[in-house]
């Protein structure tokens, strides 16, 4: 498990397993606080300018659900139209 340094360790977190887990360390993320601190859509970007071909809908929404507690297929659809959109990933 991963160092906490403030709050929930990341790697604790709904949604996020090893994979994701490392590449929010990657970009300076290590606990939950930080994440909800910056925003899902601003982690997603930062990950994504990593390993673009490799970032989708499902990470950011994954990133989200983290903030919430939650799994990112509970989150309403509204509110996942509204981020993707954010993100530029609605085609």
């Amino acid at each position: 498990m991963g160092t906490v340094i403030h709050g929930l360790s990341i790697d604790r977190a709904v949604n996020i397993g090893p994979v994701l887990s490392a590449r929010l360390r990657s970009v300076g993320i290590e606990s939950l606080e930080q994440l909800k601190r910056q925003g899902a859509l601003e982690v997603w970007q930062l990950i994504a300018e990593q390993t673009p071909p490799e970032e989708c809908v499902h990470t950011l929404l994954a990133l989200e659900g983290a903030i919430r507690a939650t799994r990112w297929t509970a989150i309403d659809q509204a509110e996942r139209d509204r981020l993707v959109a954010a993100a530029g990933l609605d085609g």
